[in-house]
């Protein structure tokens, strides 16, 4: 929804905006009063689909009741994110991201400081935090957009046709995106056992993390994605589009390094000798994801052209693959975890690395490879500083936390010359030595 009102909004077309809106906040309340049923009932039966130990069923059932609340809410509030996408002014979505954040964080603390501890709580203080995100979101769309109001002549069959179409092949592809990333746990629970689940589940905390950095970080390309696609400039597109690729990729290649270069005194250090064993865990999280991230602003082309149907379905398919191989892999192969992580890579890469950079030339009518061409520097630059990381485990033994974030800010300034020597362009290099002049003599001034 926020491409379509603001390529609206970016042609002068504010009515056809507003009707957007007004259709989306009209269909998402509809739609969230049907998703109650089925979301309560998932909580009552929670017991039938997953092995829940029966002195935590209470709190369990307790917090899909509010996590159900949470994604009703967050759906809800959704459409009033377009604001600061039209704007180009996604710092007030990150700042917004950023408190609610904080409130979630104390919440929990205070939730675990004045009663005992229970798994529905973090549902709850996650609640708190996205009401007062609600709130803020609402406060800046007033601000950011003051012509806009709701309008029941404005609801339309055809907008709430052409935004539930839309709607669909998103929904669609974001079932397959939880085919990938929230089937493993449950795979490894009902395959491998709850310890197993137990273990994975510490070891994915930060695949899980580098992928939601990514999903943060290629949103911020999209606005002007959508800007150029408004424009017709479909040359200048696909240009942005290989330098968001490339910077995305550099911003990526470092943490992706340090998780698999550093895995195995990172997971000494953290939970105990007895989890080294699985550090080839991290290896292969670390070493796919730093190529298949890389891609993801390039989804905001095909959404921008409101080409969804084919990435939405290989989506899914690919998700279903990922069960079927994790399933596969895990038990009747005897890869246990091991098969549910190879499972992961295999479809992740042929849905980034292969389908999205191919589709996008496709639908923009660029000949195939071009789109590959900004993932060559980062790549370099992930296989340099986990070299350098290798490097450093010889020379030294990491033993301490101390030790661990000396080597990983060691790693970090070899790879910030490296990148900026070896993968930067000229401009790029000229860019970043402009704000370093800049910056020196506004501190000595």
């Amino acid at each position: 929804m926020c491409v379509f009102f603001s390529v609206a909004a970016h042609r002068g077309e504010q009515e056809k905006a507003n009707a957007y809106i007004s259709n989306y906040l009209a269909a998402s309340v509809l739609i969230s009063l049907l998703l109650l049923l089925p979301l309560v009932s998932a909580a009552f039966f929670i017991d039938r689909v997953m092995n829940v130990p029966q002195d935590l069923l209470a709190d369990v059932r307790l917090s899909i009741l509010i996590g159900s609340l949470l994604f009703l809410l967050t759906f809800l509030m959704a459409g009033f994110g377009a604001a600061p996408f039209y704007a180009n002014r996604l710092y007030i979505t990150s700042s917004i991201q950023a408190v609610q954040m904080l409130i979630r964080v104390l919440c929990v603390l205070a939730l675990f400081a004045c009663f005992t501890p229970k798994i529905w709580q973090i549902q709850l203080a996650a609640l708190a935090g996205a009401v007062i995100a609600s709130i803020l979101s609402f406060c800046f769309f007033r601000k950011l957009i003051p012509w806009f109001s709701f309008k029941l002549k404005d609801l339309s069959f055809r907008i709430s046709k052409e935004l539930f179409q839309a709607g669909t092949w998103n929904s669609v592809n974001q079932i397959g995106v939880l085919l990938f990333l929230q089937i493993d746990l449950l795979t490894a629970n009902l395959v491998l056992g709850a310890s197993e689940a137990g273990k994975y589940a510490a070891i994915i905390q930060f695949p899980l993390l580098l992928r939601s950095l990514a999903g943060t970080v290629a949103s911020l390309f999209a606005p002007v994605i959508t800007s150029y696609y408004s424009k017709g400039d479909m040359d200048g597109l696909v240009k942005y589009a290989n330098q968001a690729v490339r910077l995305n990729g550099l911003l990526l290649a470092l943490p992706a390094a340090l998780l698999g270069g550093l895995a195995g005194p990172f997971l000494t250090i953290w939970l105990g000798p007895s989890f080294s064993s699985v550090a080839p865990l991290l290896y292969i999280h670390a070493g796919y994801l730093a190529v298949s991230l890389a891609f993801m602003p390039l989804f905001y082309i095909w959404t921008a052209f409101n080409q969804q149907k084919t990435p939405a379905l290989v989506t899914l398919l690919l998700g279903a693959v990922n069960v079927v191989l994790a399933v596969t892999l895990s038990g009747p192969a005897h890869l246990g975890l091991y098969g549910i992580t190879l499972a992961g890579a295999i479809s992740l890469v042929l849905k980034n690395v292969i389908f999205t950079p191919l589709y996008v030339s496709r639908i923009t009518g660029y000949k195939k490879h071009v789109f590959f061409t900004g993932m060559f520097g980062p790549v370099l630059a992930a296989l340099f500083a986990w070299a350098v990381c290798e490097a450093i485990q010889l020379c030294i033994t990491i033993e301490s936390w101390i030790s661990l974030i000396a080597a990983g800010a060691a790693v970090s300034c070899c790879y910030a010359v490296f990148a900026f020597m070896f993968v930067c362009t000229k401009e790029e290099r000229q860019l970043v030595l402009k704000r370093f002049r800049k910056t020196k003599g506004a501190v000595n001034i």
